[in-house]
């Protein structure tokens, strides 16, 4: 990561999020080690709960972020890295996918905090995406996973309808499926793939989650060129 890179980001976000950024919301879970070429790129809908604080002031923040918003900060008051949606996205990445969870740039489709989904002004994933172009084109990663893929509210079905992906899906247990289609992101292949919300289903010890989310990638690992 080059510094100098960093601070245009941060620049061009304020620009981006002017009519937003004094809401409450947050931008970025993961440090600013995590803004540099990788693999995963991790998305969820939007904060949830109480703001604490502006979209503005979290921004900033970036530029010297060590922690991880998914080991280091409290959530619905539970032990720091001890609430559930936290623990399945921690055994996400570090049990089924090898992966080191610090090295995963994580963020929000929208970036404004609000209680619920329902209050949620979906209209703001366009106002948000420019920002989300950007880390993107640093990123560039293999793979987008995004935490729900509700036909109606998601960050999944957002890139899916934006790129015009054709959706393919696998049944979980109960209405619950893993959601995926294959896109072109600024001329480069890109897998993306629409979990459950891990705040309602529980994938640890889940061995017919994991089987089928491998699958998916076993099954599109070095084909993303031939699409």
């Amino acid at each position: 990561m080059k510094e100098f890179d960093l601070q245009n980001f941060i620049a061009q976000a304020h620009k981006d999020l002017f009519l937003i950024e004094e809401r409450d919301g947050e931008v970025i879970y993961s440090s600013k080690d995590t803004f540099k070429k990788g693999k995963y790129y991790f998305l969820g809908l939007n904060p949830g709960g109480e703001g604490f604080v502006t979209i503005k002031e979290h921004l900033n923040q970036f530029l010297s972020r060590t922690d991880n918003s998914f080991f280091d900060d409290s959530w619905n008051n539970c032990e720091k890295g001890k609430a559930p949606l936290q623990l399945r996205v921690q055994y996400l990445f570090e049990k089924i996918l090898n992966y080191d969870l610090r090295d995963v740039f994580a963020t929000n489709l929208i970036f404004e905090t609000t209680k619920s989904a329902d209050t949620l002004n979906f209209g703001l994933a366009g106002l948000c995406w420019s920002v989300h172009e950007s880390a993107l084109s640093v990123v560039q990663p293999e793979v987008i996973i995004t935490c729900g893929n509700d036909q109606d509210k998601s960050a999944f079905s957002f890139i899916a309808d934006l790129y015009s992906g054709k959706i393919e899906q696998l049944y979980l247990s109960g209405t619950f499926t893993i959601k995926y289609t294959k896109i072109i992101i600024q001329n480069r292949p890109t897998l993306i793939i629409g979990l459950p919300h891990l705040s309602r289903f529980e994938i640890r010890e889940n061995e017919d989650f994991k089987q089928k989310l491998l699958n998916i990638l076993d099954e599109n690992h070095g084909k993303l060129v031939d699409f």
